[in-house]
């Protein structure tokens, strides 16, 4: 007689992803899993491994220019898998959060801090807030966006850069005319951006731009961009021109603060207390900047319809040679340009990475330098374009000979220009950024699970040209890949 088996079939399990897709093709969920997925809204998840990049950088290209504003920001899980709780950080701005939490966490690997604020999933007008948040990408020198969302059963946490100098506030009444006009600008080109986009804060103070660092760098981003998104509305309404113009009367007003310590309209006039008149004025002390006063002037008219508009703002800074001209910035950068030496294509890429990563302060500036010298928009320097930086500071007997030299080291593509990625490789402080400790993080993030740096395991976190970058290996050391000696070896060539 032949083997009879009276056991049982077993369906095996298989797992389930929700996702976006459409009804059609929706997958069924059996009931009893049903209950997990209640309170949880169907939205974008990621599954990509904590270690990959969340800001992967972009190559600037007149061919080929990747808008990440249309990408849509990932959701994930293991928030605490990859960095640390730093806890709260006391300062006005918090304080008007509300039930909302604050907390500065700290990357396990790069150390890089980033600022996290804490929603509740269970509160009707969040998934209509974090839907908002995912499908607009601000992308602006002088605004800190949402860069990274991390959820678990109960919240999820939106991370976003992490400004350690502190609320304007602390500033009031302490600053010349020279640093108010400069960080003016920057929150006008803040503002502006946003007002180009139809959109409009609203309750700006000095608290919504905090400084990158510290008041050497006079480089301030405004960091309550979520109140952007806050609101149950579901249609979306273009904001009035009241409204823009409430906009402009704040930045009067932070201005002014910054530039006398004092709430517009709260001095009046001696003659008017004696006449016994209310009309109240605007004090600046003797000595203030006549430009950067009648500007302010015209930011605080009472009267919205004949405020001034940011665009002229923009356009009064300009024609006066208010605007900032980095000069103070570019001096080290510039230096550290002339004094580079040979790079190639993996030079280039391990330090745009490094930098992203470790000095995110020094990328912002190397950027915003980089972009202001583009004056075509065309993601590329031209010799001409380097020349007009150096002659902004100082006057070089032989630049012709100096811009020469440096293209022959910078330019890895050959095509007589340079992406930013070759600029700020060659305009960085490679005297940290080369530390054991910054090539031992790098190197764990780019590896692969065999120990090995290759063209596979560094496009997962930036954009890279990978017959460029393969080639370029293959000329180290005659093979596409390397390990974590050959790799310091290869960066240290660099010092």
């Amino acid at each position: 007689m032949g083997n009879c088996s009276t056991k049982k079939k077993v369906k095996k399990d298989v797992e389930v992803l929700v996702s976006t897709q459409g009804p059609e093709e929706k997958p069924r969920i059996d009931r009893k899993q049903q209950k997990s997925y209640t309170f949880t809204p169907i939205l974008a998840r990621s599954l990509l491994p904590d270690t990959v990049n969340e800001s992967v950088i972009s190559i600037r290209s007149t061919k080929k220019f990747i808008d990440s504003s249309k990408q849509q920001i990932q959701i994930r899980a293991g928030l605490l898998r990859v960095y640390t709780i730093l806890g709260a950080k006391p300062d006005s701005y918090l304080e008007k959060l509300d039930d909302k939490q604050i907390r500065i966490v700290q990357h396990n690997i790069s150390g890089i801090k980033k600022r996290v604020e804490t929603i509740n999933k269970f509160d009707t007008s969040t998934q209509n807030f974090i839907l908002k948040i995912q499908k607009t990408r601000l992308q602006n020198d002088y605004i800190c966006p949402i860069t990274n969302i991390y959820e678990d059963s109960d919240k999820y946490y939106l991370l976003s850069d992490y400004c350690s100098g502190g609320s304007l506030a602390a500033l009031k009444g302490k600053l010349q005319d020279s640093q108010v006009t400069i960080l003016l600008n920057q929150m006008v080109t803040a503002i502006s951006y946003l007002h180009s986009k139809k959109m409009v804060h609203g309750k700006l103070s000095l608290d919504s731009f905090h400084l990158l660092s510290d008041l050497n760098s006079l480089f301030c981003k405004m960091v309550d961009a979520n109140s952007l998104f806050y609101g149950k509305e579901q249609v979306k309404i273009e904001p009035s021109l009241e409204d823009y113009a409430d906009d402009v009367y704040a930045l009067g007003t932070i201005g002014y603060q910054l530039l006398t310590g004092l709430i517009p309209y709260q001095i009046k006039n001696y003659k008017q207390q004696e006449d016994g008149e209310n009309e109240l004025i605007l004090y600046f002390s003797e000595g203030t900047s006549t430009t950067l006063k009648s500007i302010l002037k015209k930011m605080l008219d009472k009267n919205r319809s004949e405020r001034i508009t940011l665009e002229e703002v923009k356009r009064q800074l300009s024609k006066n040679d208010m605007r900032h001209k980095y000069s103070d910035f570019l001096i080290k950068p510039l230096y550290y340009l002339s004094k580079c030496k040979q790079r190639n294509y993996f030079h280039v890429v391990i330090l745009a990475f490094m930098l992203n990563k470790f000095n995110q302060e020094e990328e912002c500036i190397l950027q915003k330098i980089f972009n202001d010298a583009d004056l075509d928009q065309d993601g590329l320097l031209m010799k001409d374009d380097i020349i007009r930086l150096y002659k902004s500071i100082v006057e070089y007997e032989t630049i012709n000979v100096d811009i020469q030299q440096l293209f022959q080291k910078l330019d890895v593509k050959n095509k007589e220009a340079l992406d930013i990625k070759e600029f700020i490789s060659a305009a960085l402080n490679l005297d940290e950024l080369l530390s054991q400790t910054y090539l031992e993080a790098c190197f764990k993030y780019l590896q692969n699970q065999r120990g090995q740096i290759t063209c596979n395991s560094v496009k997962k976190h930036i954009e890279i040209n990978e017959q460029l970058f393969n080639s370029t290996l293959e000329d180290i050391n005659g093979q596409f890949k390397v390990n974590y000696t050959e790799f310091t070896e290869i960066m240290r060539q660099l010092q």
